[in-house]
């Protein structure tokens, strides 16, 4: 049995790399003595219960840095002023881990890349550091896929549909030029006119790695790259500055981000979501559309009301159930969508509720969407699929593989999403994707086989 620590610089965005967290832990504690190394303020408990994970929280070791609890506190509450500084908590996480690295066998980050003085298997969401190299270039949003080609990144898959893929870099120097990042951007009036929203705060990208206003870029992320990032022209568990790594990617489009960052080529392991399974026939379930997420401007939730507004125009009875939670850091954006969806006797919007009720709603209705371009791998979208539903998504970033590059599924503009749930609901398009593509074995699977085989090194 090792001693094995879990990095995560925090869990409490509540999103998909939090969840991927406690599944790791979940897979390595049957065998090892598992610690995590956070600096949060919400419980993994919590957690566990909402993703649905059976992590033995009693069993699981919480280590945070002295003030720990307090700095999270104190950030989340500066986030929609100062923005996530995810990579400013990893620098300071490593710091603190540093002192104590003699205690474990191996680390195990799950808030991705870091310079560490062990053996590491490293989980990469999104790069977090490098964001203004000058040699730097990143992933345009509509990728180009050679289907029958697998020569540039390993894939933890069971799916073979997902396994003949690889993407062709772009010459790009940022992310912005292509990413619809800004409503101007992603939305295209329809010919129908549509409820005046007030678009503001849609414009801001707290969690986007790229957002200068985040404050996860800039001249800041270049002093907690020197501090915590690792070196360039790494191989997969070649060494880093003083000991081997692992590097996954959640998704094919996170891979090629990395190999432009850091000259790597990471394997992609996209994180667990199994079948989701509720009593209703298609035929029975609901004409309604669910978002699950968190109610924060970059999942754009007020998106989802214009696009079902403009679907509802084409005379379809259609209805949106907003589904996610609200950290302190969004609750001022949380109660602007409150206030735009009781306009509309069609939305409504549900806060921190039970698992079991938002299986409920996913098993009850017919259309899952997502809104956030550039997803890094799209967790929501994954479960739509795993129970059932037949789910939209941008063109871009992880969410391409999610829905196997489908094209009547994939959007890239307002326009272009409500025309093709339009036709989804005309048509009577059912589901197409297996609902067990992204299975928890699976994932555990390929986290306990990395470990090990970081460990018998």
């Amino acid at each position: 049995m090792a001693e094995i620590a879990v990095l995560h610089n925090t869990l409490d965005f509540h999103g998909g790399a939090d969840a991927v967290c406690l599944a790791v832990c979940d897979a390595l504690q049957d065998s090892h003595a598992v610690s995590l190394i956070t600096c949060s303020v919400t419980s993994p408990s919590t957690l566990a219960d909402r993703f649905d994970i059976d992590l033995d929280t009693d069993e699981l070791s919480i280590v945070t840095p002295p003030g720990g609890t307090l700095f999270a506190r104190a950030l989340a509450g500066a986030a929609p002023i100062i923005g996530s500084q995810l990579p400013f908590r990893s620098a300071v996480l490593r710091q603190f881990f540093l002192q104590i690295t003699n205690e474990y066998d191996i680390a195990v980050s799950t808030a991705n890349e870091f310079s560490l003085p062990l053996p590491s298997v490293q989980y990469i969401h999104y790069p977090q550091f490098r964001a203004n190299t000058n040699e730097r270039r990143t992933i345009d949003d509509h990728v180009q896929m050679k289907s029958n080609s697998h020569g540039q990144y390993d894939v933890d898959m069971s799916s073979s549909s997902e396994s003949n893929s690889t993407l062709q870099e772009t010459g790009i120097e940022s992310a912005e030029q292509t990413a619809p990042t800004s409503q101007a951007q992603f939305k295209k009036k329809t010919e129908q006119d549509k409820p005046d929203l007030d678009d503001r705060l849609e414009d801001v990208e707290y969690d986007n790695p790229d957002n200068n206003t985040a404050g996860n870029s800039g001249y800041l992320n270049q002093i907690w790259t020197r501090l915590a990032a690792p070196e360039d022209g790494m191989s997969v568990s070649n060494s880093t500055q003083t000991a081997p790594a692992t590097f996954l990617a959640n998704s094919t489009w996170t891979a090629a981000v990395i190999a432009n960052r850091y000259n790597i080529d990471p394997v992609v392991c996209h994180p667990p979501v199994d079948p989701i399974y509720g009593g209703r026939s298609w035929d029975e379930r609901e004409d309604g559309v669910v978002v699950v997420g968190r109610l924060a401007p970059d999942k754009r939730p007020l998106d989802a009301i214009s696009i079902v507004d403009a679907v509802r125009s084409q005379g379809h009875d259609l209805h949106l159930h907003i589904v996610g939670t609200a950290p302190d850091a969004y609750r001022d954006y949380a109660a602007t969508v409150t206030t735009k969806a009781a306009d509309r006797s069609y939305v409504s919007v549900e806060e921190d509720i039970p698992r079991s009720r938002l299986e409920t709603l996913l098993c009850t209705h017919k259309y899952g969407l997502n809104l956030k371009p550039r997803e890094h791998f799209g967790l929501s979208v994954a479960e739509y699929v795993a129970a059932g539903m037949v789910a939209f998504a941008p063109a871009s970033g992880g969410q391409v593989d999610v829905l196997d590059r489908q094209n009547n599924r994939l959007f890239d503009s307002f326009e272009d999403a409500v025309m093709k749930i339009d036709t989804a609901i005309m048509t009577d398009e059912r589901p197409q994707l297996p609902r067990n593509r992204f299975n928890r074995d699976r994932f555990d699977a390929s986290i306990i086989s990395h470990v090990e085989e970081m460990l018998s090194q």
